[in-house]
Formats: C-alpha cells, sequence, structure tokens
C-alpha cells in the first residue's frame, strides 16, 4: 500500500510540476490565503517564536514578518514541486552561489568538508548545486555531494522526500543516523557534506547557547564530527533576492576543527545563521518547533 500511495503521490508531483513557474506562483497566493488565513497552520508557534527572538519588535513588526513568512514557506512548496521535472540548468537559474572559493579551498586537495545550514528558502532548490559546479569552478564532481536529512515517520513521505533530493543524480543523502559511519568509511574519497544543523537535537549530541535572544539547545553533531575527523567548516547562508530567486554564499568557520577550541565551531554557526536571518527575518522557518 505504500508503494502504491507513493506511486500515486508521484504521478500529482509530475502533473503540477509541469505546469508553468508563475501558474505556481497564483496556486503559492491561494495556498497563502488557505494555510494562513483559513486553517491558521502553526499561528500560535510561528508568533510565539518570532516575538520571543526579537522581543524589540511591536505588534505591526510582529505581523508583517509573519505575513512574509507565510508567503516564503507558501512559494517554497510550490517552487519545489516546478522544480521536480525541470533540469538543473534551467533552476540554475534561479539559484545563485557566492564565495565558491571558500568551498574551494576547504576542500582542497580532496578533504572531505562539513557544510552547516539553516532552514533558509529555498534549501531544497540547492540539491542542483552538483550540476553547476562548472559554471562556479568547484573542483568537486557530482559525486562527491551529500546532503544529511533525519528519516521521516511516514515511510511514504520519507520515499518521496529522498525521492525529490535525488531526481538530478546530482548528489546522495545519507541518513543523520548513519553519516559517522559514511564518513569514516569514505574519509579517503572527499566529498561536501551539508548539514541543515538549525533543528531541535537529539539527546547526546547537543550543547545551550544564546540564539535569537533565548537560551537554545544547539545541535553540535557536526562539530564533533570534525573535531574527530580534523576537517574544516563552512556556513552557508541562503538570501531571497527576489521572489523566485536565491543567492548562497560560503564562509569559512575553521580549516580544521580540531585545532579549534571545543564550542567554537557551533557558536559560530549560531553566530552567522542569527546574522543572515535578521537580514531577512520573515526567511526562515518559523513553524519548526524549534524552543520545546
Amino acid at each position: 500500500m505504500d508503494k502504491i500511495l507513493y506511486c500515486l503521490v508521484m504521478v500529482v508531483f509530475t502533473l503540477f510540476s509541469w505546469l508553468p513557474l508563475r501558474v505556481h506562483y497564483f496556486i503559492s497566493d491561494l495556498l497563502y490565503i488557505l494555510i494562513y488565513k483559513i486553517l491558521r497552520y502553526r499561528y500560535d508557534v510561528v508568533v510565539t517564536n518570532i516575538s520571543r527572538s526579537f522581543p524589540e519588535m511591536n505588534y505591526k513588526g510582529i505581523k508583517k514578518v509573519t505575513k512574509g513568512f507565510y508567503h516564503s514557506l507558501c512559494d517554497m512548496i510550490v517552487e519545489t514541486v516546478w522544480a521536480y521535472t525541470r533540469s538543473s540548468e534551467k533552476i540554475g537559474r534561479h539559484v545563485d552561489f557566492s564565495r565558491c572559493d571558500v568551498l574551494n579551498e576547504a576542500y582542497g586537495d580532496g578533504r572531505n568538508v562539513i557544510v552547516v545550514m539553516g532552514h533558509q528558502p529555498n534549501w531544497e532548490l540547492y540539491t542542483a548545486l552538483p550540476h553547476l559546479n562548472r559554471r562556479y569552478g568547484l573542483k568537486m564532481d557530482n559525486r562527491q555531494f551529500h546532503f544529511i536529512y533525519k528519516k521521516m515517520s511516514s515511510r511514504v513521505a520519507d520515499m518521496v522526500i529522498r525521492r525529490l533530493r535525488l531526481k538530478h543524480n546530482s548528489c546522495s543523502v545519507v541518513e543523520k543516523e548513519q553519516i559517522a559511519r559514511h564518513l569514516l568509511r569514505n574519509r579517503s574519497e572527499g566529498g561536501v557534506y551539508f548539514f541543515i544543523a538549525d533543528q531541535y537535537p537529539s539527546k547526546g549530541a547537543s550543547v545551550e547557547m544564546d540564539f535569537l535572544n533565548q537560551p537554545t539547545i544547539v545541535f553540535n553533531g557536526a562539530e564533533v564530527l570534525a573535531r574527530k575527523l580534523s576537517l574544516p567548516v563552512v556556513f552557508v547562508s541562503v538570501e531571497r533576492r527576489k521572489r523566485g530567486h536565491y543567492n548562497a554564499e560560503f564562509t569559512k568557520i575553521c580549516d580544521d576543527a580540531s585545532q579549534c577550541e571545543e564550542g567554537f565551531v557551533t557558536g559560530e554557526y549560531i553566530r552567522l545563521l542569527e546574522e543572515s536571518i535578521n537580514k531577512n527575518r520573515s526567511n526562515w522557518l518559523w513553524s519548526h518547533r524549534r524552543w520545546k
């Protein structure tokens, strides 16, 4: 039954994906009305997260950020569907990368590199990056890009997410629970491992830090792995320039995490992410139950 349901979902995905992007944005506007004004999807969570993160902001400011977030969320949903049947070259017209020399330098002569990022839209489009490596002069090839993800509880949803991220055949996805073993097994092959590291952490892989004006339990698994294996760490921020157009910028955190003071890598990641969020406060996943 799971396979049948998965096939039905992917058929619907494909049919909708063929629609022009302007039609997808029309659907996004309708979806915004549905989930924000009618269903009020996680509205209390969103408003609470925003108001606690920016205590200096008045009600009008909070409402503006909230509305902007729901517009961004709806755009991200339809863009992900649209991208499913589009080539990497087509997607590449909507995503840009800055300071790729930072990633090249970290990679060096074939080292493994850990890249940390946050839930900033539209992260799903960036699985096309490996096919754009020549455009940006990246040293690594398609096979060397790996995206770390947390397996979903729903088997059908997990199959759909994996299919969407593997569609371009330009990267692999590695389950969060398997990443340590994967890195050790492939330590001599050289690869770039992308961690979306701002989720609520599991037990045993966390520290407490100040993030967005709140004491926050922070996932530090990326730092632990980088320190054990003496890996470089790079941060990538994503900025929405206008509707449907994004830019990612790489920033070096360290050349060798084992040479840094414990907590430095995670602290720098949190600082850079917070700085990036403040540039456009609507462009973060505020519906996530980040503070529990």
